[in-house]
């Protein structure tokens, strides 16, 4: 490799750590430019699951350059998924906090798991789970909104206050550490979609930007609640703080 390609590459990294969402902004805009797909379909299989059977689909972002995975329940005909019409539609973001060291702070996992469970009993669904750590900041930016919410105090982790001696929340976080809450393209999830050949959902989720996301991108949406039952006091102050902050459909009585 050579010196000044092997510096470009570092350049890439440097900035694609600290701004992903910059990044994919630009190589975005060049792709819509030259025409070029987002997308390619880097492989499926059929998968055994707990969840039962599934086809497991992983797709290369030229945006990013990162994959997202797929988890689709139901039966294809050719590429393209069988009735495809308002099946059950997650699109989740990777939290590997949650998901793989069990943080018990957020609802990610729960989430998860439940929509999987609810795609299983329906025999159809797709579950787009997105490469896009830290609400699209990347997991640089999470790992230092984590820090600026939590602190270790007699071997236990409790969230730091402010000055008016309020909880601090990772919202919180993010904007003390210069990041925006949101900043995640739910675009190639309808991308994603479409090219699965399905252009409606029954959209699981609170969040009043996945739902913009995917319609905004030609996809039919039915939203539906997914409400996850608070197991700490940190993740129920989690919950509230999107409610208040972030507008999503999060009912106090689901909290308690």
């Amino acid at each position: 490799m050579e010196k000044d390609e092997f510096l470009s590459i570092l350049k890439y990294l440097d900035k694609n750590w600290d701004k992903p969402w910059e990044v994919e902004d630009e190589m975005v805009k060049l792709l819509n430019k030259s025409g070029k797909p987002r997308l390619i379909e880097l492989g499926r299989t059929p998968l055994p699951t707990e969840y039962g059977p599934i086809t497991y689909i992983v797709f290369g972002d030229y945006a990013t350059g990162k994959e997202h995975d797929v988890a689709v329940f139901g039966e294809f005909e050719g590429k393209k998924l069988k009735s495809p019409d308002y099946p059950l539609v997650r699109v989740h973001s990777s939290c590997r906090s949650s998901e793989l060291f069990r943080a018990s702070n957020c609802e990610c996992r729960q989430e998860l798991d439940f929509a999987l469970k609810q795609m299983s009993k329906d025999k159809k669904g797709l579950l787009i789970y997105l490469n896009q750590e830290g609400g699209g900041n990347g997991i640089k930016a999470k790992i230092a909104a984590y820090s600026n919410t939590f602190e270790l105090k007699s071997g236990n982790v409790t969230a730091r206050k402010n000055r008016k001696g309020d909880v601090s929340s990772v919202y919180d976080g993010f904007r003390n550490t210069g990041y925006k809450n949101e900043n995640r393209d739910f675009g190639v999830a309808a991308d994603i979609l479409k090219t699965l050949g399905v252009y409606s959902a029954r959209l699981m989720t609170n969040n009043p930007n996945k739902i913009e996301g995917l319609a905004s991108n030609g996809i039919k949406v039915k939203p539906l609640g997914i409400h996850i039952k608070p197991t700490n006091e940190i993740m129920r102050e989690h919950l509230l703080t999107k409610a208040k902050k972030l507008g999503h459909d999060i009912r106090t009585e689901n909290l308690e």
